[in-house]
């Protein structure tokens, strides 16, 4: 019961995250703008931060603990600093991408996590712990222990598929990414080993073939999942074309059958 309990939740807490996030930045954008890793409306991130404040809480709680929301507060800012850097490590790592990217504002590390958002997130766990949290985790006890099991399974199930089409998506982009830069690479090379003299415009315009080729390689799926993403870390020199990439994925979207 409490697994399932747990499981519910995360996937609450997670769909809360996704429509501030989306509401954010598409009102921030003037654009709408579905945010998160997953197809879904839902950001995980936001999920494990609160469910894990929670039961930060109520540990505390168990050993009589005086609960004071400076506490709190300082607990979500280092939490969520924690969560979030190693979250956008792990990201880099397996796709070469980000989600976000705070390296145009202050205080910030790596453009991973920085002094403002981690203020906010401080901000936002003293209003999971004193609003959201006890109104959801009532609302919860006047569920049944067996609806609990079930709509935890259906949850976790709906999850993992949403995980498994969306990781799959990435890294077929990646191997097209990696093609793409061998590709380009190799016709560059007997470009300059036949015409040193060719100009740079000539260099732009086979990069931007070779792109196009592979832009329509990509499902709907892959295209879905690549909008969603902040910006790209591959080596410096892939940098121009990346952003050719994106820039022509984004272009596409409501274009076709996609």
């Amino acid at each position: 019961m409490i697994v399932s309990r747990m499981v519910c939740l995360f996937m609450v807490y997670s769909v809360m995250g996704w429509v501030y996030e989306t509401t954010f930045c598409t009102v921030k954008g003037g654009k709408w703008e579905n945010r998160g890793f997953l197809y879904g409306p839902v950001c995980p991130i936001y999920g494990t931060g609160a469910v894990a404040i929670s039961l930060v809480v109520q540990a505390l709680q168990t050993f009589d603990v005086e609960l004071r929301a400076w506490w709190v507060f300082i607990v979500a800012v280092i939490g969520s600093a924690v969560l979030e850097y190693v979250t956008s490590w792990v990201l880099e790592k397996l796709f070469h991408a980000l989600w976000w990217d705070y390296s145009n504002l202050p205080l910030n590390l790596n453009g991973r996590i920085s002094l403002f958002t981690g203020l906010g997130f401080g901000v936002a766990g003293i209003l999971v712990v004193y609003l959201i949290a006890p109104f959801t985790e009532k609302a919860m006890s006047y569920v049944s222990p067996m609806v609990a099991e079930v709509c935890a399974l259906v949850l976790i199930s709906l999850f993992m598929v949403d995980l498994t089409l969306t990781v799959s998506a990435l890294l077929h982009f990646d191997r097209i990414v990696m093609q793409a830069e061998n590709t380009f690479n190799s016709k560059m090379e007997k470009i300059v080993d036949h015409a040193v003299n060719q100009t740079a415009g000539m260099f732009q315009d086979i990069a931007a073939k070779g792109l196009e080729a592979r832009v329509n390689m990509l499902g709907g799926f892959a295209k879905s999942a690549v909008r969603r993403v902040n910006t790209f870390r591959y080596k410096e020199e892939a940098k121009e074309k990346l952003d050719m990439l994106l820039h022509m994925i984004k272009g596409r979207k409501g274009h076709g059958n996609e």
